[in-house]
């Protein structure tokens, strides 16, 4: 699905596609060779792959993409549910600062929808928090456990959710079956 810009000269002519996985070479060219892209405290850690990516692009190239996948979350012992895990948001560095991060993250919310989990689930930097909570996340109170190569740790930064349909998040030391997203 193809968009133009509403915006206009702020996102300038960018379109939003939906794509499925993206490419090492998509990848590379988003992130260049910045290192700890998303914090020094994730540094070093594994993170599952993303089927479905939205995308923004100008006529030349890639210029911002965050990512979606299905996840399974256990909340202290009780039954597993599944969740939207939103990861990889990442702006090219001569984008950022632009909105597109907010363009993208706005743009998404009718893309979870048809995926079916109630909630909606991603980790962020705890600065970053404030601008999470404007789309309506909520932090998670306790901690979340992820898996890792070397097995189990207990994620460095904080995750947050959303409902996606009326829904509440269980308290209690939260589960991640897999990697991070």
């Amino acid at each position: 699905m193809i968009f133009t810009s509403d915006h206009g000269d702020m996102l300038g002519e960018m379109e939003f596609v939906e794509l499925g996985s993206l490419s090492l070479r998509d990848w590379v060219a988003l992130t260049g060779r910045e290192r700890n892209l998303f914090g020094a405290s994730t540094a070093g850690l594994a993170y599952r792959p993303k089927e479905r990516h939205l995308v923004a692009r100008d006529a030349e190239r890639l210029v911002a993409a965050i990512g979606v996948t299905i996840a399974t979350v256990e909340i202290a012992g009780n039954d597993p549910f599944e969740i939207v895990g939103i990861g990889s948001l990442v702006v090219h560095e001569s984008a950022r600062g632009t909105g597109i991060a907010s363009e993208l993250m706005r743009r998404l919310r009718p893309m979870l929808d048809p995926l079916g989990p109630d909630r909606a689930m991603l980790f962020c930097r705890p600065e970053l928090m404030p601008i999470y909570a404007r789309r309506d996340y909520r932090p998670i109170g306790a901690s979340v456990e992820v898996d890792q190569p070397t097995g189990p740790i207990e994620m460095p930064i904080p995750a947050m959710w959303r409902p996606l349909r009326p829904c509440t998040w269980p308290s209690g030391r939260a589960r991640l079956h897999g990697l991070p997203f």
